[in-house]
């Protein structure tokens, strides 16, 4: 396991997500709207009042906004309440716990040069802490070179 999986309040995190995996999912998801412009990269995602939800690990620093609603979230370290409009600097290496308390809108502004979504995902998040340092330390092979 990743020494980033141990750091706070982490397994908390990491246990929460693998029991909600097991559940029944009561809610109905939602799926993320994507916006693109050239370097600039946008995912919005509407969470409905009563979601628990974990975030992906982001590779590199994003801006998040909270524009609709009120959402609780621990990242390992700390744990906060905050409500819209709330703008904040996702730093990366981090996973995230939040529990919607009213309906929320969300968005991630990332910067990228990818194209598609898919691009976009595989250079930008990590599903594990495993998958983000091999990414960190591909990217600081290639700056070495």
């Amino acid at each position: 396991m990743s020494n980033l999986a141990e750091l706070g309040n982490t397994p908390f995190i990491l246990q929460a997500e693998e029991a909600m995996r097991n559940m029944i999912h009561l809610h109905i998801h939602s799926e993320p709207k994507h916006y693109k412009i050239k370097g600039v990269y946008v995912r919005e995602l509407f969470i409905p009042a009563g979601t628990l939800a974990t975030g992906k690990i982001h590779n590199f620093e994003s801006i998040g906004v909270l524009s609709q609603g009120t959402l609780r979230i621990t990242n390992g370290e700390t744990s906060i309440v905050v409500s819209a409009p709330y703008i904040t600097i996702d730093k990366p290496g981090i996973k995230r716990l939040g529990y919607a308390e009213t309906d929320c809108t969300f968005l991630c502004i990332h910067r990228t040069d990818c194209e598609t979504v898919e691009e976009m995902e595989h250079e930008l998040v990590s599903e594990t802490f495993e998958e983000y340092e091999q990414k960190t330390q591909n990217l600081l092979s290639k700056e070495t070179l």
